[in-house]
């Protein structure tokens, strides 16, 4: 479930491919020097890279160079760069935090915390908190986010596996070899703007998508989906429109290459 940059000939090009996506590198963090990293958090958490205090929302203060800290001239409050975010009481450096946002942010398949450990040279708990502090920010960004204009949806389907014991068990109850179900089955469903933001969802079902729909896209937006026929009752909210996949992917600008 990725971003897609449309080719001039209406297909999906993969937002990967464009010099847009190579904004944050780790060529360029590890290249540069633990003071440019701390700059780059700097520029990100304030505008202009100017610091405002957290408790008063006032941005004149003094500068604790020394320490890396800031004390405000109204309230005198004591405070960092990454006070208040995620990034609260840390112990990597900036630098190192920088590379596990690139890290995990470019990982085109995720990343498991044990390679962002190696990755990284720290202890695997330590990464496993990380990475888990970094998605709930990336998730928080677009929790009350309601989608508009054309927007595709597509489901993702990830089955528990069964032990041994239990697959002989089932086979021969299912001599024709068919998939067992399990409890631990998981369906991940991408609801995606064309060009703009994405939000997912973990359910049961694909179907469960239907009323997922309908409370986070706007109803003027016109919705992409597959021929599966549980995406039928968008009709009754939408402008739904339908891409036959055994057919073609990509019909004239119609397609859910985006999710």
């Amino acid at each position: 479930m990725h971003n897609y940059c449309m080719k001039n000939n209406g297909a999906p090009a993969h937002f990967r491919l464009t010099a847009k996506s190579r904004s944050l590198s780790l060529k360029a963090i590890w290249g540069g020097t633990e003071d440019a990293a701390y700059e780059t958090f700097k520029q990100l958490r304030w505008e202009n890279g100017e610091p405002v205090c957290p408790k008063c929302g006032v941005n004149v203060v003094y500068e604790i160079k020394t320490r890396r800290r800031f004390q405000c001239k109204a309230c005198f409050h004591h405070f960092s760069v990454t006070s208040g975010t995620i990034f609260a009481s840390r112990k990597l450096s900036y630098r190192d935090l920088l590379a596990a946002i690139c890290i995990l942010v470019n990982a085109a398949k995720g990343l498991s915390a044990v390679q962002l450990s190696q990755d990284l040279s720290v202890q695997y708990k330590t990464a496993w908190v990380l990475a888990h502090k970094l998605r709930e920010a990336m998730a928080s960004e677009v929790a009350d986010l309601q989608l508009t204009g054309t927007v595709e949806m597509d489901g993702v389907h990830f089955k528990g596996k069964e032990r041994k014991a239990n697959q002989a068990i089932h086979r021969k109850k299912r001599p024709d070899g068919r998939t067992i179900h399990t409890d631990r089955d998981r369906v991940v469903i991408a609801i995606r703007e064309r060009n703009g933001r994405t939000r997912t969802f973990v359910r049961k079902t694909e179907k469960e998508g239907v009323q997922i729909a309908k409370e986070v896209v706007s109803h003027d937006a016109i919705i992409f989906t597959d021929e599966a026929r549980h995406w039928n009752p968008l009709y009754l909210t939408f402008d739904h429109r339908m891409v036959n996949h055994e057919k073609m992917y990509v019909d004239h600008g119609k397609h859910t290459r985006s999710c």
